[in-house]
């Protein structure tokens, strides 16, 4: 729906009936009573249907001055009361309620201040009491709130914590993460990734009760009516997300936004401006059941495709993960070991070592290995829009091995690992822009989500180098010898560091930059790691098998044995891939089973392996 016509208006002004049954029909919630000429919107109902609460405000849509009140009302006889002042909100800028599936507990945004508040809108909580009295609010912990601002908090029934922020390291202006509920407790946030987030803004959202159907609110994406906020639908297919559709019965040109789906999901309320006049928005409904219906019938997951790098075939294999079929192979450099993705996978950049093992077609035993020497010192740029590149030559330095680069591409980061030294390049010249010193033997780096900390391992010191950009400093931490793989948990808070020749793993808070533990690898020579379904997967290469450990715990829960030498280990949400480089092949395996689904030969020598989500459908086969 583009713009409410006329005869629709006045079909608004006049339904009051709870729970549209018309399809085609949408209608304004309880005009007069609820639907005002105030600003209403962010409607959410207690498990019985009689109880509704919802944020009201006085300054017009959208206005840099609006402030906000949560009001409540009941229903007594089928008709809603006048609403009242929720007995915690009226002093300070509160919206965003909701409330979770048992009706005993409310979450809102607010500005209210705390001993520990961050500065902007923040995620806080209200609980009842026995008597059914609503407490005292108080404001959820770093890291679910930060010194971003945080949108629309909502519960599945499972009472995980889903909400949207604008703090730095996603992928657009804000972004969509979820908490996870472990005993009674959330976990640090994790986002939902670039399925569901895009460069442009995700705001606030709705999440049904088995955590299986989202609705949220997107701006500017290019589907949008206009460049204000229109509501998308995604439906959750195994452990994939479907590609977000835009509900367009619904969007407007004004910003569409804060559904709501009772626990029956046969109705969805939502609020809309329609113009951002400041004078038309409130709180609508309409029937679901046919809107369901159809996006469901129309969605599809995103195809995935497996890009690796191969050492002594000096190039990138391109593969599609629904077939395990070559797509292309895309020439770079001598001796690639390490490549990195933009956040919107559209450039990915190899570092080319120039050390690989002698070329092989056949399978080889570790005793048959033969290395080759070519010194380099490139880096290969890939647009994987065209599939076009561009070699940079950093002149006074080789042995490039770690790769990074930022959200878009713009800035990237190697090791040069003879030098002992990070470098900071620009993405789209090569120019190097800076250059920070580190310990011998730097090799892999990792970065925290906002890309004011790079973390260096350096495999010949034992140490890793902690490059500080905004303070300007650097750290050296010791750890056991032989640091070389890291990986950043998924929540980031904290950095696996893999000590190979000490078959140690070190885990690190990436804040405070102290110890959290120090734990046996439990095989020889750990070089990389992956994490899925909150197990960490470690490949051994000595051992030749991957050691499994719950990443919250630590627990090593048991172990994987493998028939050659592994060394490249990557996973999406429902697979992990391992490269054998003696054998040139990846074998993937089920996290919940861990069996082995299959193999492929799609290069030689593998190392370094990424998974692209191809939202925008841009790599053609």
């Amino acid at each position: 729906m583009k713009a409410l016509n006329s005869g629709l208006l006045i079909l608004l002004m006049f339904t009051v009936t709870l729970g549209c049954n018309d399809s085609e029909v949408i209608k304004q919630f309880e005009p007069g009573t609820i639907s005002t000429a105030s600003v209403e919107y962010s409607s959410t109902f207690s498990p019985s249907g009689e109880e509704l609460y919802f944020a009201r405000s006085e300054q017009k849509w959208a206005s840099g001055n609006m402030k906000s009140t949560i009001y409540r009302s009941t229903r007594k006889n089928g008709s809603w009361s006048a609403p009242e002042v929720a007995s915690f909100s009226g002093k300070y800028d509160d919206g965003d309620p909701h409330l979770s599936r048992d009706g005993n507990t409310l979450y809102f945004i607010s500005t209210r201040p705390s001993e520990d508040s961050l500065v902007s809108a923040d995620i806080w909580r209200v609980r009842k009491d026995a008597a059914g009295a609503w407490e005292a609010p108080e404001r959820l912990p770093y890291p679910i709130n930060s010194s971003g601002t945080e949108y629309g908090p909502r519960t599945d029934g499972d009472g995980n914590l889903y909400f949207a922020s604008d703090r730095p390291g996603g992928y657009g202006q804000g972004d969509i993460y979820v908490s996870k509920k472990v005993n009674d407790s959330l976990s640090a946030p994790v986002n939902m990734g670039n399925t569901i987030n895009s460069p442009t803004g995700e705001w606030n959202l709705e999440i049904n009760g088995s955590g299986k159907l989202l609705i949220f609110e997107a701006s500017q994406r290019p589907q949008n009516i206009t460049g204000y906020g229109d509501l998308y639908i995604s439906f959750k297919q195994g452990e994939n997300w479907t590609l977000p559709q835009h509900m367009e019965e619904l969007n407007t040109s004004g910003s569409d936004l804060f559904p709501y789906l009772p626990e029956a999901e046969d109705v969805l309320y939502y609020s809309s401006s329609d113009s951002l006049k400041g004078e038309s928005t409130h709180i609508y409904y309409t029937d679901f059941k046919p809107l369901v219906a159809k996006y469901r019938a129309g969605a599809r997951v995103p195809k995935k495709y497996l890009l690796t790098v191969n050492r002594s075939a000096h190039d990138l294999s391109l593969i599609s993960l629904s077939n395990q079929q070559l797509i292309r192979r895309i020439p770079v450099g001598i001796g690639p070991h390490e490549l990195s993705l933009s956040k919107d996978n559209k450039l990915a950049f190899v570092a080319n070592y120039g050390s690989y093992p002698k070329p092989h077609e056949e399978a080889i035993s570790s005793s048959q290995l033969e290395w080759v020497e070519e010194p380099q010192n490139t880096i290969t740029r890939i647009d994987l829009t065209d599939f076009s590149t561009e070699t940079f030559t950093i002149a006074g330095s080789e042995a490039h091995h770690g790769i990074l680069t930022n959200v878009d591409g713009s800035v990237f980061w190697t090791t040069a690992e003879n030098e002992a030294k990070l470098l900071e390049l620009d993405g789209t010249s090569g120019e190097v822009l800076r250059e920070y010193t580190t310990m011998p033997g730097s090799h892999i780096l990792k970065a925290n989500r906002d890309f004011s900390r790079i973390f260096v391992s350096n495999i010949a010191s034992n140490t890793v180098s902690v490059i500080d950009r905004e303070k300007d400093s650097i750290t050296h931490i010791s750890v056991p010898k032989g640091p070389e793989g890291l990986e950043l948990s998924p929540d980031g808070q904290q950095l696996w560091v893999l000590c190979n020749s000490a078959n140690k793993i070190v885990v690190l808070n990436t804040s405070t930059l102290e110890v959290i533990k120090t734990f046996d690898a439990e095989g020889k020579f750990p070089v990389k790691l992956a994490f899925i379904n909150n197990e960490a997967w470690v490949a051994n290469v000595f051992s030749k098998q991957i050691s499994i450990f719950d990443a919250s715990s630590f627990e090593f829960k048991g172990h994987i044995v493998l028939e050659s030498t592994p060394l490249g280990i990557t996973a999406d949400n429902e697979q992990v891939f391992v490269s054998l480089p003696r054998k040139n092949t990846i074998e993937i395996y089920d996290p919940k089973t861990r069996e082995k689904r299959g193999e492929f030969t799609q290069g030689m020598e593998q190392d370094g392996m990424v998974v692209i989500n191809d939202v925008e459908g841009m790599i053609g086969e």
